[in-house]
């Protein structure tokens, strides 16, 4: 059935006089009626047997009631507007081989005689086109990792690594040699925090916390907290995106890109795959233009196009970590930190005594 394989967001429509996404207001029963609609929109899939991925094109009817014709239709497509649909014409071929995976936002705006307008708005469900690679690993070096360290944020500069750990009572932010893993700074969150996600941009540190919804700023040479932030979400992984955006996650397929200064939200996209939404992604890694993911709970990494949100690769670290050096502290993968300059990736896990410099391999190699 297409409504079971094209999952959408509730359809609804409005009348107002200005530029609008939404649906109607609610009206107070006792004293108002709902603003009468004349139009209403549908969008089906050209490709019936699609599931809906990017590619696909989508038929976009609006119909009215036959007592009022629309001046114009404007088409908004991902917040992007996308066409205007003259005087009698009431259909639209929206084409996706461009937009990015997830859910897709299609606002409409149908002028009326008088100045008037109504919206309506539905979303579409897009997974990607790609199916993604299957990739491995071959150990390049073995490091020394505080075996007590609940990994949750890992970042390389020059030679080491700066560290969020996690848990209540023993968050933690440090600063630790690459080579024998000996820790050079550090500093402990307070006892009602749980230590999440850290990226560094310029000479800030910037760590997140679990269920707080908030953040801290450290200058990176004396690890003093410069300011406090809130997010919206629960924090689990941050990365720096260039010098002007962070990206952070929240165990959900959603990727948040922050702006550093105000710590507001610029755009959401969704991870997916060819089959489905990939969720539980933590702590994440930008490298050579892709956005690296910890699945958790798995020994997977996720290689995102983090413009798009489809998934590229899926790297197996399994076997990473040798059963003999587990113990019943040991918990799961967790933690990726790149060398740009050297070309190094290096991968952790919460509680493991290794860290280990990879290389990615090809499943074909």
């Amino acid at each position: 059935m297409l409504a079971a394989a094209l999952p959408f967001a509730l359809q609804s429509c409005g009348l107002g006089g200005g530029e609008s996404n939404s649906s109607q207001s609610v009206p107070n029963s006792r004293t108002q009626q709902a603003p009468q609609t004349h139009f209403s929109m549908k969008i089906l899939n050209a490709n019936p047997e699609s599931v809906g991925r990017n590619g696909d094109k989508f038929n976009l009817n609006i119909s009215g009631d036959g007592t009022v014709e629309a001046d114009s239709v404007v088409i908004k497509v991902d917040g992007v507007k996308t066409a205007t649909l003259p005087k009698g014409e009431s259909s639209f071929l929206i084409e996706t081989a461009a937009l990015r995976c997830g859910r897709i936002p299609v606002n409409v705006q149908i002028f009326l005689p008088g100045g008037e307008c109504e919206y309506c708005s539905q979303s579409l469900m897009l997974y990607s086109d790609i199916v993604p690679e299957r990739r491995t690993y071959r150990i390049v070096a073995t490091y020394p990792h505080d075996v007590a360290a609940y990994t949750q944020g890992l970042v390389y500069e020059d030679g080491a690594f700066y560290e969020s750990t996690g848990l209540h009572r023993k968050s933690s932010l440090r600063k630790v040699t690459v080579d024998k893993g000996t820790i050079l700074q550090s500093v402990n969150l307070e006892d009602e925090y749980f230590g999440e996600g850290l990226a560094m941009i310029g000479d800030r540190l910037f760590q997140l916390t679990w269920q707080s919804y908030k953040g801290f700023v450290y200058d990176k040479r004396t690890f003093e907290r410069i300011r406090e932030f809130n997010i919206g979400t629960e924090g689990w992984g941050l990365s720096a995106l260039g010098s002007d955006t962070l990206i952070l996650t929240s165990g959900s397929e959603n990727l948040y890109f922050i702006e550093p200064e105000g710590f507001s939200t610029v755009k959401t996209i969704q991870v997916c795959d060819n089959l489905a939404t990939v969720t539980r992604l933590n702590e994440t890694e930008v490298v050579d233009g892709r956005l690296l993911a910890n699945i958790y709970q798995t020994d997977m990494i996720a290689e995102i196009d983090y413009h798009t949100g489809k998934v590229l690769s899926y790297i197996d670290l399994t076997g990473l970590l040798p059963d003999n050096m587990r113990t019943d502290d040991t918990d799961v993968l967790n933690g990726i930190a790149y060398d740009a300059k050297g070309d190094r990736l290096y991968v952790t896990g919460k509680n493991w005594p290794k860290v280990y410099q990879i290389k990615i391999l090809s499943d074909k190699k």
